[in-house]
């Protein structure tokens, strides 16, 4: 298993729990690097993948950075 679901093979309330650009699931480091770097709003995420890529940044320097927002006592992670 790939961890990667396509639309339908899920129920419908767990839909949010996956990558809206690739299909992976989705853990709250992802969603909380979305909602920091993207929109704080949002239901629906990418995978931290997907937002280096989207965002042109590499996933190291996600890693990175969602460290130092951790330290910095933000509460998305």
């Amino acid at each position: 298993m790939t961890g990667r679901y396509k639309r339908g093979e899920i129920p419908v309330y767990q839909d949010r729990y996956i990558c809206i650009k690739c299909g992976k699931k989705i853990g709250k480091l992802d969603e909380g690097l979305h909602k920091k770097m993207i929109n704080r709003g949002a239901e629906r995420w990418m995978c931290i993948d997907c937002l280096g890529e989207y965002i042109g940044v590499s996933r190291e320097e996600l890693l990175k950075k969602a460290e130092y927002f951790k330290k910095m006592g933000c509460t998305l992670f």
